[in-house]
This record gives structure tokens, sequence and C-alpha cells, in this order.
């Protein structure tokens, strides 16, 4: 027997859909490396993208991080890049994000704290890696669609593999 949803529940599955489609988005811009156009449509003037060092457990926050950027330093990570002045990334690695586990953690009205699960694999260079780890997002509400003003990636390794670098955008 299939009952309907309470309007409510209807409500926070097209948000939670909405939100999913938004991602989904995110990760494709990202793997087809059309960066500034991810740059500019979908993240905030004040973004902050962080990536935790690896041996931190607890709180992420206060720890020294592998990636600490603010829109300036963002935007110049990806100018260089794309500039090919990132000598591992010439030619640029293929990426294939795989986004699962997609939840809005709080509706704070003008923004979401949301969380998802990631697993990047990356290949280039003879090889393959795989990035397993954890999205926080703060999503703000910008019409029927979002941008992104935190965007924290606290990945479950205990190293980065023997080569130790982080060259793409998680």
């Amino acid at each position: 027997m299939i009952t309907e949803l309470a309007v409510d529940d209807a409500a926070q599955v097209r948000l939670w859909h909405r939100v999913s489609q938004f991602l989904f988005r995110e990760a494709r811009l990202l793997d087809e490396w059309r960066l500034r156009q991810w740059y500019d449509e979908m993240l905030t003037d004040d973004i902050r993208y962080s990536v935790p060092a690896t041996d931190v457990r607890g709180e992420p926050a206060d720890a020294l991080g592998l990636i600490d950027d603010d829109a300036a330093r963002l935007r110049q990570r990806i100018e260089q890049l794309l500039n090919g002045e990132v000598w591992c990334e010439n030619p640029r690695s293929r990426t294939n994000r795989m986004i699962s586990n997609v939840e809005i953690l709080a509706d704070r009205g003008t923004h979401l704290d949301v969380a998802a699960n990631v697993v990047v694999h990356r290949f280039g260079h003879g090889r393959s890696d795989a990035y397993v780890g954890k999205y926080r997002f703060e999503l703000v509400v910008d019409g029927e669609t979002f941008r992104v003003r935190r965007r924290l990636v606290v990945l479950d390794h205990e190293t980065l593999y023997e080569h130790g670098k982080l060259s793409i955008i998680l």
C-alpha cells in the first residue's frame, strides 16, 4: 500500500532533490575541468574551501589543513590549474566523482548545512588514485538554486599515499 506524503514531507523531498542535483552539477563541472564556470556560477564571493590534514580526528575546523583557500586564493588556484602552471596537472588528470548519502543537516533559512559522502577517482600519468571522504557544505539559497559559501572536504585517508600531492580540486 502506497501512502501519500504529507505536504511538509513532499517539500523536504523536493528540497533534497534540488540540493542533490546542485551537488551533482558541481561534480560534473569539476570533472569536466570547467573550473571558471564552477567558480562564477556556483560559489559565493566569500567562499572558503578547506581540506584539513588527514591525521586530524575530531573537529577539523581548528586543525592545520592541507588546503584553506579564501576566494582570492581559490581563483588563483584555478588559474594556475587551467594555465598549465601546475606541472603535475599538465596534462590534466581525468576525474570521476561519486557523491552519495546527501543529507540536509539544517535549514537555517538563508542557508543550508549539507553533508555528503564522496569518492573522487583520479587518473593520469600512468596511475589512478581514489580520494574518499565527506563533504560538508554551507549552501546559500540563491533563488531556486544555491551557491557554496563553505566547502569542507574531510578525507578518510590516514595519509595521501606515497606521492602526497593534492593538485586537483576535490
